[in-house]
């Protein structure tokens, strides 16, 4: 799976870092099911805000057959990114639900 984080008005650190590597593990983790078919591409986006203390998160990950997106919003940025990977796993999860009962049913 190809991962491209990209910063703006923001700099990297280490706990930061930390949390998106935890976040990313637990969709490498969701996506085993799809490893057969074409390559998996997670797009993470990180903005803060120049004025004030709030930080905006995109998530975008490319499935073979369907695009995921999620965003969030909040004055931390771990609690950004969590709250985002959140999302996106919930969408994962009921997405990768919906292509194992179709692989059951055939």
């Amino acid at each position: 799976m190809r991962v491209d984080v990209s910063f703006k008005n923001l700099h990297k650190n280490d706990v930061l870092e930390r949390t998106i590597e935890k976040n990313v593990k637990k969709v490498q983790k969701r996506t085993r099911l799809f490893k057969n078919e074409a390559p998996i591409h997670l797009s993470l986006h990180l903005e803060k805000n120049p004025h004030r203390e709030q930080f905006f998160c995109w998530a975008n990950l490319y499935l073979p057959s369907k695009v995921l997106k999620a965003q969030a919003n909040y004055s931390n940025t771990c609690s950004t990114v969590n709250n985002t990977f959140a999302a996106l796993l919930k969408q994962l999860d009921k997405f990768k639900h919906k292509v194992e009962t179709h692989l059951r049913k055939k």
